[in-house]
């Protein structure tokens, strides 16, 4: 794509929240790949399988969808793609009294349960040395940042025609060129962006054909992700940045090391990663030579993939290296040092843009490292916080880490004792992420050095940490029951990482991904086997359910359709059991 130049809206503040409905209903979908893919599958379809008080499903009543890492995958496709048949995108909720072994792999030919199948690794080496080439990797650092970003657009966006676009370059240069942009409707982007048409500028050129658009009916996404403040540090301080269909940007700052980062907003969409070139007022005139696109946003909100499936193509690409020129040159470097020629410089498969800040007196483009939206705050909640008025919230957390087994944890500035829960959640409340010598104690002057990025990640009260625990706990029934907990009234405390400020209460129902026997009793009355193979399959790593429902992040990203059934059926089971709860909020 040649250099264009365009005109482009600047929104400062909190001018580009999502867009008010008169209700403010939220759902959070947790990070967590494969894993939380088909947790959050399987919510959504619960969801989508209850009525709500105005003739639609709950799934109607969710306003803003905030998501992370594996749950901005699903968040996209279903907010993007163009199928409109439901039952086809997401699949049909199926009672545990009706599961069996023939059918608890079924999925719909068109649902998002088959993404996790196209993500072995074995997979994914193969489409990057299609479409990059193995030994380009191998001699061309500038190309790894494209790895996993080309990943994502073939192997999880293009089978929902959410990527259309070509390599182009060649060596240093190659690079994967979207076809379109994305933004919030076609009425939108004619009187918004096609409008804004100036002397030199592109913008009357665009069309409909120009655009993935989000679709009619559906929430409002709001993808995380984060800006590093140095790439290369692998605990860098992180901006949190937020992308929607209207814009994409960041509203705080944060600083570390000598260096600083302040953003006071967001710019139209498809202007993100622009050149800046001047302004006026609000509206901003860049430069464009490739398009932002769904491929981007996506592959940044998911990237702590990057270096995991970064590591793996390395290996390949040495091994190819040394085939196809090392031995032919009659070199004795072993593959060990061809292997870490590359990974020794794991900061070059960060995914990299230009980026310019908004709101800054002197606006410069710099180029800058994207982190995984969950390697601050893997909930959701941030965003949902910052980009939303949402008041009733809804998080599912599709944890990796079951809820300990006992209360045995002290907590600092509390009496209660506490189980063991994942490391997202003590961050959220000013905790540092694991006990410390059988203690969750506060984020303090002494907290370890590569801990304190993570206080940025504070949304609420410390003391509302204990009981929420506690409550979970109580729930969760010794692995009998979902281990859920809503807590009311909860006040939001002021971010300045991610510019929330004022944001009053918010009452949040919390599900925690975590093993329920009377789900699989209750397949039992059906299928004595199936509830056998799930039961004691957990364990066996031979097995579909091994880590059920737990499914490891890094180790099990390919997931076939029955591992991404069954966790999708679990949570949307879980969902029909709160339909009450979940009623009296939204509604």
């Amino acid at each position: 794509m040649s250099k264009k130049t365009y005109n482009a809206k600047v929104h400062i503040g909190s001018d580009w929240n999502a867009l008010s409905k008169g209700s403010k209903n939220g759902l959070c979908l947790s990070g967590g790949g494969s894993r939380a893919l088909s947790a959050g599958l399987g919510q959504l379809i619960g969801l989508k399988s209850m009525n709500n008080d105005k003739q639609g499903s709950l799934l109607d009543s969710v306003d803003c969808i905030s998501s992370v890492s594996g749950g901005t995958w699903l968040t996209s496709i279903y907010c993007y793609s163009e199928n409109q048949n439901l039952n086809d995108l997401l699949g049909v909720y199926t009672a545990p009294t009706t599961l069996t072994e023939g059918n608890i792999g079924d999925l719909p030919s068109g649902s998002i349960g088959h993404a996790p199948s196209q993500l072995s690794y074995s997979g994914m080496i193969d489409i990057v040395h299609k479409k990059i080439g193995l030994l380009n990797i191998y001699k061309y650092p500038e190309v790894r940042k494209w790895i996993w970003a080309v990943i994502v657009g073939e192997l999880v966006l293009k089978p929902y025609n959410l990527y259309q676009g070509d390599m182009q370059g060649s060596g240093a240069s190659l690079e994967p060129m979207p076809k379109r942009f994305f933004s919030l409707s076609q009425t939108y982007m004619e009187q918004n962006i096609k409008s804004l048409d100036g002397s030199g500028t592109s913008n009357k050129k665009l069309s409909k054909d120009d655009f993935y658009f989000h679709q009619n009916g559906r929430s409002f996404p709001i993808l995380n992700t984060n800006i590093k403040l140095d790439y290369q540090q692998s605990n860098s301080p992180l901006l949190p940045v937020q992308g929607t269909p209207i814009a994409v940007g960041a509203t705080g700052s944060v600083m570390g090391n000598s260096k600083s980062l302040t953003a006071n907003g967001g710019v139209d969409s498809f202007a993100f990663t622009s050149k800046w070139q001047s302004q006026s007022t609000d509206v901003a005139t860049v430069n464009i030579d490739r398009r932002y696109s769904l491929i981007d946003i996506v592959s940044c909100s998911s990237a702590f993939f990057a270096q995991i499936v970064g590591e793996k193509v390395a290996s390949a690409a040495a091994v190819y290296a040394m085939a196809q020129t090392e031995y032919k040159n009659g070199s004795e470097s072993s593959f060990k040092q061809t292997e870490e020629g590359i990974t020794k410089d794991l900061s070059s498969m960060v995914p990299q843009y230009n980026f310019w800040p908004v709101g800054k007196s002197n606006t410069k483009n710099q180029n800058r490292g994207f982190a995984d939206g969950g390697n601050l705050d893997n909930t959701g909640l941030l965003g949902m916080l910052a980009r939303s008025d949402s008041t009733k919230i809804v998080v599912c957390y599709n944890s990796e880490a079951p809820l300990g087994k006992d209360e045995d944890i002290k907590v600092e500035g509390s009496d209660d004792r506490v189980a063991v829960i994942s490391s997202d959640i003590p961050i959220l409340f000013g905790y540092q992420p694991s006990p410390v010598k059988g203690q969750y104690v506060k984020f303090s002057d002494s907290t370890p050095s590569d801990l304190n990025y993570l206080k940025a990640a504070q949304v609420f009260d410390c003391s509302e940490f204990a009981p929420l625990v506690k409550a979970l706990f109580s729930a969760c029934n010794g692995e009998k029951s979902p281990t859920v907990a809503r807590t009311k009234n909860l006040k939001v405390c002021d971010n300045t990482f991610a510019g929330i400020c004022n944001r009053g209460d918010v009452d949040v129902l919390w599900i925690y991904n975590n093993y329920a026997s009377d789900w699989v009793d209750e397949i039992k009355k059906n299928s004595e086997t199936l509830a056998y193979n799930i039961k004691y399959g957990r364990s066996n790593p031979l097995s579909d359910y091994y880590n059920f429902p737990n499914y490891s992040t890094g180790l099990q990203i390919h997931l076939n359709a029955t591992q991404v059934n069954a966790l999708a059926q679990f949570q949307a089971w879980i969902i029909n059991q709160l339909s009450a709860e979940i009623l009296d909020m939204y509604n």
